[in-house]
């Protein structure tokens, strides 16, 4: 329960910072911190509920299907600094907004003159009956967390039939991995298609059909409405038409939802707390939400890109790094992570919907169905500009869309060349890394551009895993990694002298330079667009 807040007092000392969640956004903003904060203005108490540290929450699928193990989910850690306190494993239970407390389970009261509240979503269990009477039964776990995972991964060396309520991102991502394990998976989803909130009907056949071909069982428009439970067990799920569907195992992801409960009379129509564009609460300046707990503009953002960016604006704020740093909101852009389906949909969901027949003023749809390949793209122009597209099925098509919405150039006269770059025998011109302009995003959940990239070679980043360290790229649903590794390929090539060449002979000293200065010798890319 919370307390009104009281008017501020003045702050002669380092300001006092809690950040409550530990996860992805939470400690992206103390590193975001910590780089800035030089001088040690800023005392940060971190609380995380989780008894791990940080950990890519995005790459969880990857543990279920068995290509990762839970190790390779940690994040690096956080520079180390002695204005810096973490208390893992430590939960917040209330605030005091009058005191400006925030009371942790471990009975410990930590005072703050700004409250970031990083505690992402929780997992949706719909009231099914059964699970209400048995409250907790085995063989059901929601998929959220890394003790979900390891609860699945678990419960799968023993089950027989499994099946995934929930159509959603999760829910797919799920039900593919399963069915990597050679289990008998069955998705139910009460929509007509999945993914259904970010793909249109022809998209959907298509991604249905693939999922069917690696082996996942579909039940669509099928409204689930209980549990068969023995011996504290789960036996199957119910069907509200009296179908019986077995189930050993149950996995639900039917959605999230923000986390905001310290603070809910913060909260807006989606669950999380309402912030404005410097991400502080409205209503109470001393609270400040990034992440899937924030509601911006009317949105909780649900994706991991929008978090960081909202730590990144927040941590200059709260350092005067930029005192004019704002969060406008991002495009929306799913990349779904799971072997063997590649789906992508950038743009916002009135241009995601529109209909070649019927698109208004100034909007042209061009579309490719081609269900016999498991191919399926359709792109939305206005002004001849890409503002959003839908590809199954055509990963190096969903690349080069996306470039164009990143670029905002505009698009070929020829339309249908959009469709399948590679078949207009462009595809070495589309992939060639000089045709990318420096500002061009290529890791998309980090922020992290072709010339950061550049950059960061020149100083020293030839692999992915350094790459990484520096820049954070392919860090989040590392969707990325080819176009990065390609890069770095592409580089190695630039900065290489060829192999017949006599060695470089160095030039005469300029008149403003003395002969004992060093000469730095960089690789021919900078100017590269």
């Amino acid at each position: 329960m919370t307390s009104g807040p009281a008017a501020r007092p003045s702050v002669t000392r380092p300001r006092q910072v809690v950040v409550v969640g530990h996860g992805m956004v939470g400690s992206r903003f103390v590193d975001e911190v910590v780089a800035r904060d030089r001088a040690g203005n800023l005392h940060i108490t971190v609380l995380g509920a989780e008894p791990y540290g940080p950990y890519n929450r995005v790459l969880l699928s990857e543990v279920v299907a068995g290509r990762a193990d839970v190790a390779a989910l940690a994040l690096a850690a956080a520079p180390a600094s002695k204005t810096v306190r973490v208390h893992i494993g430590v939960a917040a239970v209330s605030v005091d907004r009058r005191a400006r407390t925030v009371v942790a389970d471990d009975g410990r009261a930590h005072p703050y003159d700004l409250l970031v509240l990083a505690t992402g979503a929780r997992p949706v269990v719909p009231p099914l009956a059964g699970l209400e009477a048995e409250g907790t039964v085995g063989g059901v776990r929601t998929f959220r967390s890394i003790d979900d995972c390891r609860e699945i991964v678990a419960a799968s060396a023993n089950a027989r039939t499994t099946v995934v309520l929930g159509g959603g991102v999760l829910g797919v991502e799920a039900a593919r991995g399963l069915a990597a394990r050679d289990l008998d998976v069955t998705l139910v989803h009460p929509a007509e298609h999945p993914l259904d909130r970010q793909l249109d009907a022809g998209a959907g056949f298509v991604l249905a059909q693939a999922l069917r071909g690696l082996g996942v069982r579909l039940r669509l428009g099928a409204v689930a409405a209980g549990v068969e439970v023995t011996a504290g067990h789960c036996r199957a799920l119910l069907l509200a038409d009296g179908q019986r569907l077995p189930a050993d195992l149950l996995v639900l992801a039917c959605g999230v939802r923000p986390e905001a409960r310290l603070v809910d009379d913060l909260t807006g129509p989606t669950g999380g707390v309402v912030v404005d564009d410097r991400m502080h609460a409205i209503g109470d300046p001393s609270i400040a939400a990034i992440g899937d707990c924030a509601e911006h503009r009317g949105v909780a953002a649900g994706l991991v890109a929008p978090g960081w960016e909202q730590a990144r604006v927040l941590a200059d704020l709260v350092t005067a790094t930029d005192g004019q740093a704002r969060f406008a909101g991002t495009r929306p852009v799913l990349r779904l992570k799971a072997a063997d389906l590649d789906v992508a949909a950038a743009g916002a969901p009135a241009d995601l919907a529109a209909d070649p027949w019927t698109a208004g003023p100034g909007t042209q749809v061009v579309q490719l169905v081609d269900p016999a390949r498991g191919v399926y793209v359709k792109v939305v122009l206005r002004d001849d500009r890409v503002v959003a597209a839908t590809v199954v099925g055509a990963p190096r098509t969903a690349s080069e869309l996306l470039l164009h919405l990143e670029r905002g150039t505009p698009a070929p006269l020829g339309r249908a060349t959009l469709l399948l770059p590679q078949e207009r025998g462009t595809a070495a011109a589309a992939a060639d890394p000089t045709r990318i302009p420096d500002r061009a995003t290529i890791c998309r959940c980090n922020g992290v551009t072709k010339g950061a990239i550049v950059a960061a070679f020149g100083t020293g980043a030839r692999s992915l895993e350094t790459l990484a360290a520096r820049t954070r790229a392919t860090t989040g649903c590392g969707s990325c990694a080819d176009t990065c590794a390609g890069l770095l390929s592409w580089l190695k090539d630039a900065d290489a002298p060829p192999a017949s060449a006599p060695p470089p002979v160095p030039e005469a000293p300029t008149p403003d330079q003395a002969p004992g200065d060093s000469y730095l010798h960089t690789a021919p890319t900078g100017g590269i667009r």
